[in-house]
């Protein structure tokens, strides 16, 4: 018995990689040691966050449509993102990602992007229903992964 609890907690499940149909909108790590993961299907985002290693602080599974709701790249400016907007209760999770579109498409063998230059950005914002910003975590960029 002591086994198979040792293999659950090594093996957690509600971190493993999108499933089946779902599709990586986003997926990064934080500052703090804590990362996110964002899962799409054409009608569901499953969103988690918390440490890796350990059960999510937070995991919701939403319909697009109800409480969760894409958001479009308006199609100007130097970056293309893209956002998955979340409501839980009173909170409104904004979970974005995009690249910068000179960066990305430089032709320069000289840029190294192991270095600090990394095309990917993402992060969550966190507010409530007024607008007033609770968090604003900005990923690590080495560590996104953003599939528009």
């Amino acid at each position: 018995m002591i086994l198979i609890f040792a293999l659950i907690t090594v093996t957690n499940p509600a971190w493993a990689e999108c499933a089946g149909s779902e599709r990586t909108f986003m997926s990064c790590s934080f500052a703090n040691g804590k990362a996110v993961e964002d899962c799409t299907t054409d009608d569901v985002v499953r969103y988690r966050f918390g440490r890796p290693e350990q059960t999510p602080e937070l995991a919701l599974s939403l319909r697009f449509g109800q409480r969760a709701k894409a958001v479009p790249w308006p199609g100007i400016g130097r970056t293309i993102w893209e956002a998955v907007r979340l409501t839980n209760n009173d909170v409104i999770y904004e979970i974005y990602g995009g690249f910068d579109k000179f960066e990305a498409l430089k032709d320069d063998p000289m840029i190294n992007f192991e270095d600090d230059i990394h095309p990917q950005f993402g992060g969550i914002y966190i507010e409530d229903r007024q607008g007033n910003v609770l968090a604003h975590l900005q990923c690590i960029p080495r560590t996104v992964d953003y599939t528009n």
